[in-house]
């Protein structure tokens, strides 16, 4: 009867498809030693809560919602479907904020595990089980590794390394960080800052930072800069100030649409305008 019994489990094992059992395989992975800028943005793995891993000398990105959104990705997950992955409108606005911290320094040797649930990237599911680079999960996130096939084929994305500079990936795209305002008088408002928005298309990159200069003094200006194929614009103004909304510019026909902010009146309300500026030149129209 023994017999009988082992003999039934050992065929029961051998026709469980092997992805099943699979699931819980644990990896071990790295933090990078390397300097990562995403989008222009540098990032420090150290104590980060979704660090970016190495696994077999492959860099492996965390697809949360706001890193998504950095490197314009739309990401969704259901019950049903799993995790959906697709490249987004580039010339949407989308809002970024950092991921959250953690208290205790990061391990530089982590563990994480490959991923069994349904992955669809673009349309096309995963065969998780078969790639030779697999998706994987680490502190409740899906990581995937930077491969030509992920970060190029399918992500559009730009990236270069190299020792010096480290990690460098980006991704045409429009997005915004930051908090907005907060009350000041009945009807002005008081910026809280640093708020950005940044617009990439290409050699295009055009990035606008609203802040205060030390002691609240008031807005810091020239906070406007364009480059386009290397040559570097910064029109004369404080650009962007006492905006309701994000993002606090838009791109129109050539033309950066956006507020300039010249002085108070005699009532302290700040002077506001609506202006237009030439992306080609940096003329600012009224």
């Amino acid at each position: 009867m023994k017999k009988r019994i082992i003999l039934i489990l050992l065929v029961i094992l051998l026709v469980i498809p092997q992805h099943v059992y699979a699931s819980n395989r644990q990896v071990a992975v790295t933090l990078p030693t390397f300097t990562v800028t995403l989008n222009g943005l540098q990032f420090d793995n150290t104590y980060a809560q979704f660090p970016l891993l190495v696994y077999r000398d492959i860099t492996y990105f965390p697809m949360t919602y706001y890193k998504a959104n950095l490197l314009n990705l739309y990401s969704n997950w259901t019950v049903e479907n799993g995790l959906v992955i697709a490249k987004d409108d580039p010339e949407r606005a989308k809002p970024f904020v950092r991921d959250a911290t953690v208290s205790n320094r990061n391990s530089r040797t982590q563990t994480a595990r490959v991923v069994d649930a349904p992955v669809t990237v673009n349309g096309t599911a995963i065969d998780n089980q078969n790639e030779p680079f697999p998706l994987l999960i680490f502190r409740d996130v899906t990581y995937f590794p930077l491969t030509w096939r992920f970060a190029v084929d399918e992500f559009g994305w730009h990236y270069t390394f190299c020792s010096e500079a480290g990690l460098d990936i980006r991704a045409d795209n429009f997005f915004y960080i930051g908090e907005i305002f907060v009350p000041y008088g009945d009807e002005a408002a008081m910026f809280l800052g640093p708020t950005e928005t940044h617009f990439i298309r290409g050699d295009l990159r055009i990035s606008l930072r609203t802040y205060a200069s030390k002691g609240w003094m008031g807005p810091v200006g020239q906070n406007l800069t364009i480059i386009n194929r290397d040559i570097e614009l910064q029109p004369n103004g404080w650009f962007g100030y006492f905006q309701d909304q994000v993002p606090f510019f838009t791109i129109r026909d050539g033309f950066i649409h956006t507020t300039y902010y010249s002085q108070f009146d005699d009532g302290g309300l700040p002077n506001v305008h609506n202006v237009r500026i030439n992306i080609a030149t940096g003329q600012i129209l009224r």
